[in-house]
């Protein structure tokens, strides 16, 4: 069996697979600029609600942006485990809010 310049080994002509690559990589860019902002609102997320539950402080600002990534976090599709952290972190945070409220 012999092979044109332009086949690769599986029959396939390159100009397909460069192609197919070609309209694969906007989606593949695309799914890792998401997974990556989904793990900067985790983090922003459950980092302050950590410190809050082990005894610590964490600025207005910070607390007012973690519930906001949590609420984000929130509307998201999470797995069960993910969705129970981020709801007690929710928690957590709400009730630091409301505390913070009570003393103003």
């Amino acid at each position: 069996m012999t092979f044109s310049p332009q086949t690769s080994r599986h029959g396939k002509k390159r100009n397909e697979i460069s192609m197919t690559r070609i309209a694969l990589a906007p989606f593949v860019i695309g799914l890792a600029i998401n997974m990556a902002a989904a793990a900067s609102d985790l983090s922003q997320c459950l980092d302050p609600s950590t410190k809050l539950d082990a005894g610590g402080d964490v600025s207005d600002k910070e607390l007012s942006a973690a519930i906001q990534a949590c609420a984000k976090l929130q509307q998201s599709g999470l797995d069960a485990a993910t969705r129970l952290r981020v709801d007690h972190a929710a928690s957590v945070l709400s009730d630091e809010q409301r505390h913070r409220q009570k003393l103003h």
